[in-house]
């Protein structure tokens, strides 16, 4: 009487595991209504596998299950909470498959005790314990609902054969107890195929999130340089408007300077106004306007630092590539560069930039000293510093989109880049 009460609450407990795991990682809140929703759409089918149980018997219900339970829980969640087919099948196959840690661990203490009253209490317990850490981590997060029917697929490979397989090799035939070899090593040949699948798919995947995070730094740069470039013009406009409002002092102190004869101390007071025009305006690196306002969101830093900055430029007014990527190339390269520089003494502090075209090429070469030599893996500079080294990915990103190349080197006491596009 207590197997028969045990294996009536193993059943129950296990209608409900795979109810209500299927549901969590279809990501349906666990709200009160949908507590009871699952419950009562559980109790109705449980009824019927009771029902089936009575007129035809244990082995034809437990044939039927499929049929009974299942097919009617992917179609409730398909058109009551209007989850795609393939998502609602995938759920429930997952839910199946984690099922089977209770199933086995039943069937350990089954061989260890050959009592069916340890079997179906080992059982009940673990599957409480399942279904509390599964609901726990995956409760409220739609783990396979973003995934796309390709992605669907191919995660579903491993549960959909499994359940296919133990179906077929243990409740429509006993060929899982047969010993047969090929029966024994089915499953890890459908795990390898899995694996292999996944990791294709995954890594996929892994390389088009990199491209947009990639894309995603340069629309970041991008607007990095825009605030840099707006400020700019905001301190000119501010030092302008200064000296507008002080130009008729400017001019009253030189009359008077003339008046009294001081023609010397008009000639430097005039160049002092002339100086302090000059600090207002943008420098004029090259004809090309992006050239300009990357260099020259960089010269503060450059004055700052003490920082020796040689230039060689060659450019027309306008370059066959967009902002974007120029900005991205030279903005990473002299940032680089200047971290580079600035744990060295003044004397020491170099950086050498020449941009030229050749043809239709554009050469780009930064040159710069530095306190500690770079390690070049694979013809790529290393860092161990958290949040540092993606400026070197992204150089090299926008070169190979542009299908174009870059190259990192040291020579003597320089570290050298040379990008072709």
């Amino acid at each position: 009487m207590l197997v028969k009460f045990l294996g009536f609450i193993h059943h129950g407990t296990t209608l409900l595991f795979g109810v209500y795991i299927s549901a969590a990682f279809l990501g349906i809140r666990m709200s009160r209504k949908n507590i009871l929703t699952l419950f009562g759409f559980s109790f109705a089918i449980g009824m019927a596998d009771i029902l089936s149980y009575i007129l035809l018997g244990a082995d034809t219900t437990e044939q039927l299950y499929p049929l009974i339970i299942h097919l009617p829980f992917i179609l409730f969640l398909t058109l009551f909470y209007k989850f795609r087919g393939v998502l609602s099948a995938l759920s429930l196959f997952t839910a199946y498959l984690y099922m089977q840690i209770s199933n086995w661990c039943g069937l350990a203490a089954l061989s260890l005790t050959h009592s069916m009253t340890v079997y179906y209490c080992v059982r009940i317990i673990v599957t409480l314990i399942v279904f509390m850490a599964l609901i726990y981590f995956v409760s409220d997060i739609a783990i396979l609902l973003p995934k796309s029917t390709k992605a669907l697929l191919i995660f579903g490979i491993m549960p959909f054969v499994y359940y296919i397989f133990d179906y077929a090799t243990t409740v429509y035939s006993k060929l899982l107890y047969s010993g047969l070899e090929i029966v024994v090593e089915f499953l890890g040949f459908i795990l390898c195929i899995s694996y292999t699948l996944f990791l294709f798919l995954y890594l996929k995947q892994y390389e088009e999130t990199s491209k947009i995070e990639q894309h995603n730094q340069l629309m970041k740069m991008q607007q990095q340089q825009s605030e840099k470039e707006i400020e700019a013009m905001r301190r000119s406009e501010y030092a302008i408007s200064l000296l507008r409002h002080d130009m008729r002092h400017f001019f009253s102190n030189i009359s008077a300077f003339i008046e009294n004869g001081e023609n010397e101390k008009a000639k430097a007071y005039i160049r002092e106004i002339i100086d302090a025009y000059d600090k207002t305006a943008m420098h004029k690196y090259c004809k090309c306007e992006i050239i300009n306002m990357i260099l020259s969101s960089h010269e503060n830093k450059l004055k700052d630092n003490e920082i020796s900055f040689q230039y060689s430029i060659r450019l027309p007014e306008k370059l066959p590539f967009s902002d974007v990527d120029i900005t991205c190339i030279l903005s990473n390269g002299l940032e680089n560069a200047i971290q580079a520089v600035l744990p060295l003494d003044v004397s020491k502090k170099y950086i050498d930039l020449d941009l030229h075209m050749n043809g239709d090429k554009l050469l780009i070469s930064i040159k710069n000293t530095f306190a500690k030599k770079p390690l070049l893996i694979n013809g790529l500079p290393q860092t161990k510093e958290a949040g540092h080294g993606f400026g070197t990915k992204s150089i090299c990103y926008v070169a190979e989109k542009l299908e174009g190349s870059c190259r990192f080197s040291v020579s003597g006491e320089l570290f050298v880049l040379q990008v072709i596009l």
